[in-house]
Formats: C-alpha cells, sequence, structure tokens
C-alpha cells in the first residue's frame, strides 16, 4: 500500500462508528477516516485560506475495549470496580495539582463509596459536570485498556496501531486523548516502527498513577521518546480535564521538542476535531511539510 503523510489513532467514545455502521469495521474505519481528513481540511482553510488535501487514515481500536452499553445516572457510563479506582486517582492526582485541599486517601477497588462521591462532588464544584461526565467516559476506557483481567484487550489495539504504521508508513502520526496512550506503547514496544513526526493531543500520559506508572514496557522515573519517533510534538488545551496535568508531557518524558497549552476550544476543549482544527496542529503539519524528510 502506497505511504501516507499523515495517520491518527482515535481517542475515546468513538465506538459509535461501528455502531453506525452495523458493525461492519471497514466502513467505520472509513468513516472515521474522512471525518479526521475533513477537520484537518477545514483547520487548514481557516488558517491559511487553503484546505490540506491529504487523507488521514484512522488506526480504530474501540471495538477492541467495548463491553456493552453500560451507562448509569445522567448519561454517564457505569464503572467498574477497576474504572472506580482510576476515577479515584484521577482526582486525587488534580486536586494535589490544585493544592485546592489535603489529600484524600484513595478509595480502593469495590463499589462507589462516600469517599469518591465527596471527591468526584469536588470535582464537579471545580471543573463542572460536563468536565466530570469527560473524565468518567475517558476513565471507563483507560480501565478497560489497562485491566489486567483482560490483557487481550489491549494487545489487540496496541496492534491495530501497529498495522496501520506498518500498511500505510506514515510520516505524522496524530493520537488523540487515549489514542496517544495506545500509540506510544505500540511505537515504545516495536523500534521497527518509525514515525519521523508523533503529535499527542489531549493526552492523559503524564497523569502518573492513573497513565504514566502502567504503561508497558514499564517507566522508570521519567519516559523517553520511542525509540523510532524523531520528533514529538504536544499540543493540550488549558482547559481539558484529560491533558493533565498542565506541562505533564514534557515534565515527564524527555525527547518532546515542543509541548503547547493553548486556547483551542471554550466549551468543548477535548473534542478531537477541534484539535484537528487547531493553529498549532496545523502549524505543526506545516512546519513539518516545508523541512522535508527527516533522519532518525
Amino acid at each position: 500500500m502506497e505511504a501516507s503523510t499523515l495517520a491518527g489513532v482515535h481517542g475515546i467514545r468513538n465506538y459509535g462508528y461501528l455502531r453506525d455502521a452495523a458493525g461492519d469495521l471497514p466502513t467505520a474505519v472509513q468513516t472515521i477516516a474522512a471525518d479526521w481528513s475533513s477537520w484537518i481540511g477545514r483547520g487548514f482553510e481557516k488558517e491559511s485560506g487553503a484546505g490540506s488535501q491529504e487523507p488521514c487514515p484512522v488506526a480504530y481500536y474501540a471495538d477492541c475495549l467495548f463491553r456493552g452499553d453500560r451507562m448509569g445516572a445522567g448519561g454517564s457510563p457505569r464503572l467498574t470496580p477497576f474504572a472506580e479506582h482510576l476515577l479515584a486517582q484521577w482526582i486525587e492526582e488534580v486536586r494535589s495539582e490544585e493544592q485546592a485541599a489535603a489529600p484524600t486517601p484513595l478509595v480502593s477497588q469495590g463499589r462507589l463509596t462516600s469517599a469518591l462521591r465527596s471527591m468526584s462532588e469536588w470535582f464537579t464544584e471545580r471543573y463542572g459536570q460536563r468536565a466530570l461526565r469527560l473524565v468518567t467516559a475517558t476513565v471507563s476506557e483507560l480501565a478497560a485498556y489497562f485491566d489486567p483481567a483482560f490483557p487481550e484487550e489491549r494487545e489487540r489495539a496496541r496492534e491495530r496501531v501497529a498495522a496501520l504504521l506498518r500498511e500505510r508508513r506514515p510520516k505524522v502520526l496524530l493520537a488523540h486523548s487515549l489514542g496517544s496512550v495506545v500509540a506510544y506503547e505500540a511505537l515504545r514496544r516495536d523500534p521497527r516502527l518509525r514515525v519521523e513526526l508523533l503529535v499527542t493531543l489531549g493526552s492523559p500520559l503524564a497523569m502518573r498513577t492513573v497513565v504514566f506508572d502502567r504503561l508497558a514496557p514499564p517507566v522508570h522515573g521519567r519516559g523517553t521518546k520511542p525509540p523510532g519517533v524523531v520528533e514529538w510534538v504536544n499540543i493540550a488545551d488549558r482547559g481539558d480535564p484529560v491533558a493533565v496535568p498542565k506541562g505533564g508531557i514534557s515534565e515527564r518524558f524527555s525527547g518532546v521538542a515542543r509541548d503547547h497549552t493553548a486556547s483551542i476550544h471554550l466549551v468543548d476543549p477535548h473534542m478531537a476535531k477541534n484539535y484537528l482544527r487547531c493553529a498549532e496542529l496545523v502549524g505543526e503539519i506545516r512546519k513539518f511539510l516545508r523541512g522535508g524528510p527527516r533522519a532518525a
């Protein structure tokens, strides 16, 4: 298959593509790729007056982590005990960063406790109900990915990314949200996978207890740029509750060339389409296209 300039790895809340395609995976893959290509094109048109003609195939793995619709009150996912544990860790890490309150002991894995309810109330008061729903949805899929009881799901998701990289050989890989975690692990475990520019968008990779300490192969102390990546750039909206702590990617990983903190969208700072249309991403892609191939 012919090499492509761009490729993507999606984040959370993308199982709907497969549901809308009546379970036909190739159709779901084609549709999400069309959406990503369109959003990137709109970003180029907004910033330069000319849309990008570069197609963007996307590694689709949402079906690998789907465990049925588990919806609770308010339209939020019904969390497993492991997911509840991750949510408690998430909020506690945010609280520690904010220094808004004395640390609250993490809840043990089990049913939702009063301690976790109290932590969720604090998070809602600080960031709003919309942010809590987003973090809950993110935690639900992170739990499916990291759950030690189902290691094959994690392996299948990483293999989807590796397969796209082997087949399309993209020069630029755009990895959003949970997709940045899947892409990072896939790239680290196989040094033969080469990408000239990796751009992580709205990434939770720097969350120490929730993500960083769970990466495989294990990251000890400080993370590193994957061996097959020439240049790594991160972009995070300063209001994105998933991309925390602020500036954490360059603090916890060496080899990050640029770590942009920007104001991308006021209401929906984590949505893929907003990141893919933002000026910072357009600038990075244009800079790459002007610079030509890069040596590892």
